[in-house]
């Protein structure tokens, strides 16, 4: 009781001075008993801020708590009376100052306001809640110990609704952060969580989680539930306080930018869909055990209260089911794991809002869902509404949920998943944008890859690759007929036609050789389905077959290329029996493969490949240069003419040609075609032999091989001379006849050493080669005046001229010595020898007069020709009647030895006497001058 008249006699500044002294020592007793008896020097107000000022942060908050409980019910002294406590009062800490000095000394204190800078806009709420939360933040600033907050806090969560939300939203979120579910990871302090809004906020609260998604993803959770939806309950009172306490300073530009701010909500599911672009395994796990914006954890604080309205939950479940969606179309990843995760958080989605969950992804093919929308949800939409910021917009029609963006995002995993079996795998994203973005050339490119893919990996059998078309053709249309206008299908591939599904299908059977179900698919087709028509297939198996054969190393239908696109034809050939494309084709696969045995190189030392045949315009042309670096091909002339003849009937440049199929391939046309080939091989051998200086060969090949037909009345004309130099700008359809004459007339020009002669016939004329070499010369000769037209007989007769020259001077020499001969035997004495050796020259009955019949000159042919012309003379080779009629012997076969000029040793046969050889050769030429010149002049030539 004596500490009453002392504490009486204090002044008010020295109550302030000990109610400092008391806090500063914890006194909390006698602080209580100084504020009661004093209290109009000591208000709540000021009491509260030497709590807060003075009183130590490490004090445990249970010692005086009772006394925050008198304070904040404004009771001074509630319990027992004050002078009961006045034993605990010492004052001889200020009895000793002096007014003026006590006076100056409260002045100097240093008081800190109640309100924490960041609740200034805080009008609203009392000094006392003001106190607790600047208190808590100076307990964790001073002394790191939050966990001493609660013990301060929570007995008065009842005291104002703000403090119990406060504590809500920004202690317990922290205390759980850094004492709960992650104590070994440093915290930050409360004043800095506090400030935390928007992005920032929650890249912290989540930054633990995201950090461990690598391997452990089951706390995300446990922490959006009781850290970040905790801290999301304050959004409004922080939304509240900042736009009061920046909007009074705001400029024009800081206000629009306040506007625009993200709302924490948003800020969450922009994070949810930002983390699934690298982890969407810890975002599907959030939304698989996270069950909306109402499943949050308070610690049981609230006690029953809600935080959210039942307008903003509805409109939060949707943003929350809308994030799901919008992650799905985020994924880059085509890995199966991927896919099922994706197909998991849809199926969360699905069954949260009460639709159907999508099938398994293991379902069997007949199994895969439909597109069944009967408003066509895509048909308005571009790839922009895919790009992330626009994802989460409430009127984006693949994220906003309901039954259209589920069943179009059902779909697009699918697709997905299909092409990972078809070992293309695709992310979701890449689908989606596929499909909205309507590209032919893309589709097309994909559909090739896919195929060339799966033709390069391991074999697969006939069912495999069943399945694979019927998976293509789901791509192709999602299941359905129904498809928008500018699309032939629903599906990615919707803007490809069937056809070129079912073409490029049939292409990649060919290329893995499954030639059976091929036919059974496309030649051979169940009732009622059609993939392809016919002309179709059959354009398909020679392009495949085309391709073999333009990408073969060599001509050998045994080995390689050849061999593939010779089976593509064996096998298909039945099946189109009436095609004439199939049977030119196989006409070049013989002459290709013929082509082969022999050696041939082309321009720049290149090797002859198969396709050099397909880029010519004129093939047969391969035959000149196989003769010409082939020594002694032309022998083979029968292998030659083959290979002409199938390279004429095939025409290798216009196979592929669709307008080719519509060209009638008659078995008479045929014929006509391998004449026209055979003759122009023959003649390129006769023109190769004579390079070779073999004539007997060309001379053979002539009179044997080149047999012309009865001469035309108007002989055909060319503007190009047959030559073994030909070019592929000579005319491809060479007359027959055009092409003998001119061998004949060549034949018939050649000229060279007899020593280089490759045979002789007869042994009888082996002393005489020179005329054998002529008689034969002239004989061609006559051949050529038979079939050259009348615009060139004078080239033919120049050579016969030439020749006859030629032919003169050996008679002459001849004769001479045939003189010389009779001369030397008149002056022999019959009886007598002579020793000296003396060669005899053969005698040779050329005749009655040999000197009176001297040969025949042009003049004289010219003569003859006249004469046949004006009196009907019978033609050349035809049998004569009279002793004056000209008869020609029938041509030798080869090897049957040269005739004799004056047909044999003896003057007549049966009666009538042999014609000479050179007659007859003159007759020939007489014959043909007159027919040309009865054309020149319109006569009829002689038949009978």
């Amino acid at each position: 009781m004596a500490a009453l008249p002392k504490l009486t006699k204090l002044s008010g500044p020295h109550c302030v001075l000990l109610a400092v002294q008391y806090a500063t020592d914890s006194n909390i007793p006698a602080l209580r008993t100084l504020t009661a008896l004093r209290d109009a020097d000591l208000p709540r107000e000021l009491t509260l801020s030497i709590l807060l000022n003075y009183l130590p942060e490490a004090a445990e908050p249970s010692s005086y708590i009772e006394y925050l409980h008198d304070l904040a019910a404004g009771a001074r002294y509630p319990g027992e009376s004050p002078v009961a406590s006045l034993d605990a009062l010492d004052t001889s800490s200020v009895e000793q100052l002096s007014n003026a000095r006590a006076r100056k000394r409260r002045h100097a204190l240093e008081l800190l306001p109640l309100i924490h800078p960041l609740y200034t806009a805080e009008s609203e709420l009392d000094v006392f809640a003001h106190f607790l939360i600047h208190r808590a933040h100076r307990i964790d600033a001073q002394t790191g110990q939050l966990d001493l907050v609660p013990q301060l806090v929570v007995p008065f969560l009842g005291h104002a609704e703000y403090i119990r939300t406060w504590f809500i939203s920004t202690v317990l979120p922290l205390l759980r952060l850094g004492y709960e579910y992650y104590p070994q990871s440093p915290a930050v302090s409360l004043d800095e969580f506090a400030a935390l809004k928007g992005k920032r906020a929650i890249d912290y609260q989540l930054s633990n989680v995201r950090a461990a998604s690598g391997t452990d993803t089951h706390n995300v959770a446990r922490d959006v539930k009781g850290v970040v939806v905790p801290w999301l309950c304050g959004a409004n009172d922080r939304k509240r306080r900042r736009i009061t306490s920046e909007g009074r300073r705001a400029s024009v530009g800081q206000e629009q930018q306040q506007a625009q701010e993200v709302d924490d909500w948003d800020c969450l599911f922009r994070w949810l869909l930002q983390t699934s672009k690298e982890h969407l395994g810890l975002v599907t796990t959030a939304f698989s055990e996270w069950d909306g914006p109402d499943d949050v954890d308070l610690g049981g604080y609230e006690e029953g209260r809600a935080y959210l309205g039942d307008e903003q939950q509805r409109r939060l479940e949707m943003q929350f089911a809308q994030t799901a969606l919008a992650c799905l179309y985020l994924v880059d990843k085509s890995d199966v794991s991927s896919l099922q995760t994706a197909h998991s958080l849809l199926d969360r989605i699905c069954t949260l809002l009460n639709y159907d969950p999508p099938p398994d992804l293991s379902i069997s093919l007949s199994q895969l869902p439909s597109y069944d929308l009967k408003l066509p949800l895509l048909r308005d939409s571009t790839t922009a509404i895919l790009r992330e910021e626009r994802l989460l917009e409430p009127d984006n029609v693949i994220t906003k949920p309901g039954p259209g963006a589920f069943r179009i995002l059902e779909l697009v995993i699918f697709s997905s998943c299909a092409l990972s079996t078809l070992q293309h795998p695709l992310p979701i994203r890449d689908v989606a944008t596929m499909s909205l973005r309507d590209d032919y050339a893309e589709q097309y490119s994909l559909l090739q890859k896919i195929l060339h893919t799966l033709n390069s990996g391991p074999k697969k059998d006939s069912n495999e690759w069943a399945t694979i078309r019927s998976k293509l053709l789901w791509l192709w249309n999602w299941g359905t007929d129904y498809h928008d206008d500018d699309r032939k299908a629903q599906g990615i591939l919707g803007m490809l036609e069937k056809k070129t599904i079912e073409t490029e299908t049939l292409k990649a059977l060919l290329e893995s050789n499954h030639f059976p179900l091929a036919v059974q698919l496309y030649i051979e087709p169940a009732f009622g389905e059609q993939p392809l028509l016919s002309t179709d297939v059959e354009q398909v198996v020679l392009a495949s077959a085309m391709h073999h054969y333009d990408n073969a190393s060599n001509g050998n239908r045994n080995r390689g290329g050849l061999k593939r696109a010779s089976d593509i034809l064996a096998a298909f050939g039945p099946h189109f029996s009436s095609s004439s494309r199939f049977r030119r084709f196989q006409a070049l696969l013989a002459a290709t493969h013929a082509l082969s045995f022999y050696s041939l190189i082309l321009q720049h030392g290149v090797p002859f490949q198969p396709v050099n045949i397909r880029v010519s315009s004129n093939p047969l042309l391969l035959v000149c240069k196989v003769l010409s670096q082939n020594s002694g091909s032309y022998t083979k002339l029968d292998d030659l003419v083959s290979i002409g003849q199938n390279l004429e009937l095939a025409m290798p440049s216009t196979i592929m040609d669709e307008e080719a199929s519509a060209v009638p391939l008659d078995n008479a046309t045929i014929e006509k075609k391998k004449a026209i080939a055979e003759r122009r091989v023959i003649g390129m051998a006769i023109e190769a032999a004579l390079e070779e200086d073999d004539f007997e060969t060309a001379y053979s090949y002539v009179v044997n091989r080149l047999t012309p037909s009865t001469p035309s009345p108007t002989p055909p004309t060319f503007s190009l001379p047959f030559s073994f130099g030909a070019t592929e700008s000579d005319s491809h359809e060479d007359g027959a006849e055009d092409v003998a004459w001119r061998a004949a007339l060549r034949a018939g020009r050649h000229s060279t050493s007899l020593s280089s002669s490759k045979t002789w016939s007869q042994a009888g004329n082996a002393a005489r080669p020179d005329l054998r070499r002529l008689e034969q010369r002239m004989e061609l000769l006559s051949q050529a005046l038979l079939l050259a037209p009348p615009h060139h007989l004078e080239e033919v007769l120049g050579v016969w001229q030439q020749c006859e020259a030629e032919m003169m001077h050996l008679l002459t020499r001849e004769t001479e010595a045939d003189q010389r001969f009779n001369d030397a035997a008149d002056h022999k004495l019959p009886g007598t020898f002579d020793l000296d050796t003396i060669t005899i020259q053969p005698r040779r009955e050329v005749g009655r007069g040999a000197v009176e019949e001297a040969p025949v000159g042009l003049f004289d042919v010219a003569r003859g020709a006249a004469a046949a012309f004006s009196k009907t003379a019978f033609p050349l080779r035809a049998s004569g009647s009279g002793s004056g009629s000209a008869t020609v012997a029938s041509k030798p076969e080869p090897g049957s030895g040269r005739v004799s000029m004056d047909g044999s040793e003896s003057g007549s046969v049966d009666g009538q006497e042999r014609v000479r050889r050179r007659d007859m050769v003159a007759n020939a030429a007489t014959g043909a001058l007159a027919s040309g010149i009865g054309w020149m002049l319109g006569a009829k030539p002689v038949t009978e």
